[in-house]
């Protein structure tokens, strides 16, 4: 295992060092161009500055001038690998630890710069993941690594397009998306959690909250329009998960999902912050779970009973409690949300979690991140009941805690620690873990 590790950090540091090295030649080649294409810079003249390799924002640079110019011709390229040790240091199971990774590259396409018309764009997210995880140890039913679940971990499972999708914007207030959506990554940008496992908090609980009826990679289409009292959202999508899928083997097969939200934006104490409130229908039909202890009872013929719909209510919220007027990034606020389904056929009935997280407020650490919460999720009462007799299934809480270290703005150093009760086993978990984000 240890020889396995350090190969992989010899490869990265390979690459690190191999990338920089070409970033800079490719920006010396540049340099040597612009002086000898046009008119040579007089004595007085001063060519603008650029960053160093611990001042830019990307490890590679701007590649010899390549990615400004494919910016300003609409396509943004953001390749990045982000690298995990983590490992449960008490529960019950296998206490070792687990080296793993993402590759991915995200592709934002303006396709108005392309000969479209205005408002028009296609993104495109690619994701590798490697190595292994410990997710599922100790009896939890919280994915204490968001990053290395999805979309797998091995095989073939392990690549996915997760994001293919068109966008439309109508003037500044309304937006519509169609196609296959990262549910992940639409969740990184809640303020003060979200993250995607990457930059922020590793559990799902905070990094996406799950809801049981919303899947992390799905086909449908999203809107948003913005009003001045209040941002409106309507989904509508089909509720079965397509990671590792294109989504249109068949499509709206099990039923249709749609989801609405309303988020009003809040001052107190003269800090901004954001209520919000979702409510959701799904016909997706599943398993009663009621039903379930029928199959442990030896007779025949058996069956099980189903359940044609779905719904699902939330409260969120996030609030800044201080905000920096000189460097509006920094700043420390509080998130929460609390959610309740059907609990039948929906097998997770309740989740709240609330927390607190922030960027900065150390001198000479304005790009440093980090967060603490707690929550609480309670499994169907149905499902509980039902296989009472074989497994003991029991509300899981946990808290995590961590701090990102902004070594350069394209490395990103990170610890985390989460203590849980598990839902599946008596003893109390630890899991502790290191993450790296290089950013090329």
């Amino acid at each position: 295992m240890l020889n396995r590790v350090n190969d992989v950090f010899l490869a990265v540091a390979i690459m690190i060092f191999a990338a920089g090295f070409c970033a800079a030649a490719g920006q010396e080649e540049a340099s040597q161009s612009i002086n000898t294409v046009g008119e040579a810079p007089s004595s007085t003249t001063s060519l603008p500055a650029t960053p160093g390799l611990l001042e830019r924002d990307t490890l590679t640079g701007d590649w010899g001038g390549l990615r400004p110019w494919l910016q300003e011709n609409g396509i943004t390229i953001k390749p990045r690998v982000t690298q995990y040790y983590q490992g449960m240091t008490c529960g019950e199971g296998n206490h070792g630890g687990e080296y793993g990774g993402k590759a991915d590259v995200l592709v934002n396409t303006d396709l108005g710069k392309l000969g479209f018309w205005n408002g028009f764009s296609m993104t495109v997210h690619a994701e590798q993941n490697f190595g292994g995880s410990v997710n599922g140890r100790g009896g939890t039913i919280s994915l204490v690594n968001t990053g290395l679940y999805f979309p797998g971990i091995e095989g073939a499972d392990a690549f996915d397009l997760s994001s293919l999708y068109f966008a439309q914007k109508f003037g500044d207030a309304v937006s519509l998306v169609l196609g296959k959506i990262n549910i992940i990554d639409l969740a990184a940008s809640r303020p003060f959690a979200g993250g995607a496992g990457i930059d922020s908090f590793w559990n799902v609980t905070f990094a996406a909250p799950p809801s049981g009826t919303v899947p992390p990679y799905m086909l449908g289409a999203l809107l948003s329009v913005r009003t001045e009292p209040a941002t409106f959202g309507l989904w509508i999508y089909d509720p079965n998960d397509v990671v590792n899928k294109t989504g249109f083997e068949d499509p709206f097969a099990n039923g249709v999902t749609v989801r609405g939200t309303v988020e009003f934006p809040v001052t107190i104490a003269g800090q901004s912050g954001h209520q919000g409130f979702v409510a959701l229908y799904s016909t997706q039909s599943g398993t009663d779970l009621s039903s379930l202890d029928d199959l442990l009872i030896p007779q025949w013929p058996k069956t099980i009973a189903v359940r044609n719909e779905r719904y699902y209510f939330a409260y969120t919220f996030d609030q800044y409690l201080y905000q920096s007027k000189e460097n509006p990034r920094e700043g420390v606020g509080l998130f929460g949300q609390f959610g309740i389904s059907d609990g039948n056929p929906n097998r997770l009935y309740f989740m709240g979690l609330i927390g607190i997280g922030g960027t900065g407020l150390i001198p000479g650490r304005s790009r440093d991140n980090w967060g603490a919460g707690y929550f609480y999720a309670a499994p169907s009462t149905d499902l509980k009941d039902s296989l009472a007799s074989i497994l003991r299934i029991q509300d899981e809480q946990g808290c995590e805690i961590f701090y990102n270290i902004a070594v350069t703005p394209w490395l990103t150093l990170g610890a985390d620690l989460q203590v849980i009760q598990p839902s599946l086993a008596n003893d109390m978990t630890l899991f502790a873990g290191l993450r790296t984000v290089i950013r090329f």
